[in-house]
């Protein structure tokens, strides 16, 4: 377990380290990475911009999308529910009432939480970041593969977001510096690199994971 690493400085003092070019950031990977030398990587250019969902309606419908692209099965989204006196159970009937559905939360006419722990598989879909009112998203001890989506970027309102025991891979991507309310990043039992910036090229946006969150698990899973 390690402290999450934050970038030095800020984007209008950064400058760039012996041997960077214009157009490229030094990195490491963070401590529990294998591999402890520095090595150049080119930033890459933002996320393409993704439609925010700006109504309960339009929530739904990702929600929707989201769990089957994922594998998961419709009767248990509409059906399953948890039970205050027996745990998990079952809905005689299918609900078409997305605040009744499986791991769903919503709040102010909006979906806010989203509670996904149920062997879903396959990458995880870019759409998931059209949901604007999420506040957290855990996705966690699935059987998820890929990268992590850089539209996972544009839920600005997150403040926990865990990943962890998937078989994500890749590059963290940097457009989760966006998310500036985080509070806790889980990313542990994942295939995953995670980058420190440590300096900048000239003429670019500056790449860095904000050190707001409490920790971040690392390590191959």
């Amino acid at each position: 377990m390690s402290s999450f690493a934050s970038a030095h400085g800020d984007s209008t003092s950064a400058q760039a380290p012996a041997g960077a070019t214009s157009g490229q950031i030094l990195v490491k990977p963070v401590p529990w990475q294998l591999e402890s030398k520095f090595k150049m990587m080119t930033v890459l250019k933002p996320a393409p911009l993704i439609a925010a969902n700006a109504t309960l309606e339009q929530d739904k419908a990702t929600i929707l999308r989201c769990w089957l692209d994922m594998g998961g099965e419709d009767d248990i989204l509409r059906r399953k529910y948890m039970a205050v006196d027996s745990g998990w159970s079952m809905r005689d009937e299918p609900s078409d009432d997305v605040s009744e559905w499986f791991g769903v939360t919503v709040e102010g006419g909006r979906v806010t939480r989203l509670r996904w722990n149920q062997g879903l598989s396959g990458a995880i879909p870019a759409e998931i970041g059209a949901l604007s009112a999420l506040t957290a998203l855990d996705l966690g001890r699935n059987k998820l593969n890929g990268a992590i989506p850089p539209t996972i970027g544009a839920l600005s309102s997150l403040t926990t977001l865990d990943l962890s025991y998937n078989f994500l891979s890749g590059i963290v991507p940097y457009h989760l510096s966006n998310l500036l309310n985080l509070e806790y990043l889980n990313l542990s039992n994942c295939s995953l690199e995670v980058l420190e910036v440590v300096g900048r090229g000239q003429g670019r946006a500056e790449a860095r994971l904000r050190g707001r969150c409490r920790e971040v698990e690392g390590g191959d899973g």
